[in-house]
């Protein structure tokens, strides 16, 4: 009496490759800000480098899957859905936050420079030294900067408030407290203060200056916000200065 043929339980190469590459695309996205903030990688290799081998191995991963899907459909395969499935949604996610950004990038110029006075920006001081020789230049161009900022982010304008320079200084302290950004000089008499922001996902370090000055019977509030690497912010630095603004219109 002869045995029944054993069923084929083996997974196909192509589907091993599909789980693989998808692990291994999710795994460099997600490498590149951990490398950067450890301080092994560099702007360009985190940024660009990375993500980019990220996406084109995600692409690789899913032209894979759609002929896997294929061939599994075909045959009737079992074995090769489980790793083509976490493979490919790895993949998916990949792509779909590559895509997220690269849209990002293109909504905004492409600067990292963003003051709510183009004519007459706040000057930095105290952080000039701290930004390293590698850092992006502190001189403003206003013809470059100015009109490009007005265009893309109206809402980037100096604060005209009826407190007194002392009295909005003291708001401006807080709201600076309040969002977690590290002072590195605060002179209340020169309307002056200084402070560093940090991103969140790489650890990007971004200073900022406010500057106070009296403005009739109240006081006008100006606000720089730099980036310290990269020649585009995606909107960074544009959304801080507004995030003040509105905080401090509203306390």
């Amino acid at each position: 009496m002869s045995e029944a043929p054993a069923t084929e339980t083996r997974t196909a190469w192509w589907a091993k490759f599909i789980f693989i590459g998808g692990i291994l695309a999710a795994a460099l996205l997600a490498l590149a800000p951990l490398g950067y903030r450890s301080g092994i990688l560099g702007v360009q290799a985190a940024v660009l480098m990375l993500p980019g081998m990220a996406a084109v191995l995600a692409v690789l991963t899913l032209a894979f899957t759609s002929v896997g899907a294929f061939l599994m459909l075909r045959r009737g395969l079992i074995a090769e859905r489980l790793p083509m499935a976490i493979g490919a949604v790895l993949a998916l996610a990949v792509l779909l936050n590559m895509g997220s950004w690269f849209l990002r990038a293109n909504a905004v110029p492409p600067i990292h420079d963003i003051s709510t006075d183009g004519a007459d920006p706040p000057e930095f001081v105290a952080l000039v030294e701290l930004r390293g020789p590698n850092a992006n230049p502190l001189d403003y161009d206003a013809d470059a900067l100015a009109a490009v900022t007005r265009e893309a982010y109206p809402y980037v304008q100096p604060i005209r408030s009826g407190l007194a320079p002392t009295e909005a200084f003291a708001r401006a302290q807080r709201i600076v407290a309040d969002f977690g950004w590290e002072v590195v000089a605060a002179d209340p008499a020169a309307g002056h203060l200084e402070a560093t922001a940090t991103t969140r996902l790489y650890g990007f370090k971004d200073d900022v200056v406010v500057r106070v000055r009296p403005d009739g019977a109240g006081s006008r509030i100006d606000l720089r916000s730099v980036s310290r690497v990269g020649q585009s912010d995606l909107g960074a630095n544009a959304a801080r200065i507004g995030a003040f603004i509105e905080a401090f219109v509203s306390d």
